[in-house]
């Protein structure tokens, strides 16, 4: 008798296999919830549940405590980020091309990612005390991601082959114009990734905040950003204006996503 061949599954289909427990897990808690979430931004109240359709958006955006929130949101992303990126970029830099010697601190980039958030608010709470602005917000905001940021552009420095920068110096380019026309370009990708992750981080600065200013509902008006305004609509049990809030930031954070994902195959070599 002939062996028979065992049936082989294709590459395909296993990968599927796999993914099929990632799936359902996001399909359950994140799709599904979601649904609902746009199904009660839709409607009057969970009582009735009769739809207003767009109605709950309209005074949620003429709402003057969402509008403070989104403003205090968009500055913390127009300041905080980009001061995120550059100081992780430059250090980066430095550990990379510059002193050796700084290479040995790599670790204490690290640490705010491991330390517990409450410890980090009330060190923050106690060497700020004094200080009545947004100023030690952007700071704990920067101190807390500055890490992961400094990983990935390190990471992507060291993918880079040297004999580019060996020709750049033979040719008589100066370190400035080395980073400026080449390192920075080739590394373009994970630095629009590094942005991307920073804006979606600074939508979930609350925990932080919350803490730092006591663990109080309403904290100075420089702060309120759009997780206070959504939690305090939980708190109430508002849940078309919580609703509307969530669809409404979910769809902003989506469009930079998708933005920054473009910008990013743009500059893929």
């Amino acid at each position: 008798m002939k062996p028979t061949k065992k049936s082989r599954i294709p590459w395909n289909i296993k990968c599927l296999f796999c993914l099929v427990p990632s799936l359902v897990g996001i399909t359950i808690f994140f799709v599904i919830p979601y649904f609902r979430v746009l199904y009660y931004s839709l409607i009057d109240n969970q009582f009735r549940r009769n739809f207003v359709w767009l109605d709950n958006y309209v005074k949620t955006i003429q709402n003057e405590y969402f509008q403070l929130a989104f403003k205090n949101s968009l500055l913390l992303i127009l300041i905080a980020v980009p001061a995120l990126i550059l100081s992780s970029l430059s250090i980066s830099l430095m550990l990379s091309f510059g002193l050796k010697k700084l290479r040995v601190l790599r670790t204490a980039f690290v640490l705010p990612l491991v330390i517990p958030t409450a410890s980090a608010a009330l060190i923050w709470a106690t060497f700020f005390a004094n200080v009545d602005n947004v100023l030690p917000v952007y700071l704990l905001f920067i101190w807390k991601n500055i890490g992961i940021c400094i990983i990935l552009m390190t990471a992507a420095f060291t993918c880079i082959d040297d004999s580019v920068f060996e020709a750049a110096k033979l040719d008589g380019a100066k370190r400035f114009t080395i980073h400026r026309k080449i390192t920075i370009p080739l590394i373009m990708p994970t630095l629009i990734f590094s942005i991307l992750i920073s804006i979606v981080s600074s939508f979930k600065v609350f925990k932080e905040t919350y803490l730092y200013y006591g663990g109080t509902n309403y904290p100075p008006q420089y702060s309120y950003t759009l997780q206070y305004y959504m939690n305090n609509n939980f708190l109430k049990l508002d849940y078309q204006s919580l609703a509307a809030s969530a669809v409404f930031t979910s769809l902003l954070v989506f469009v930079i996503v998708i933005i920054g994902l473009l910008l990013q195959r743009r500059y893929t070599w």
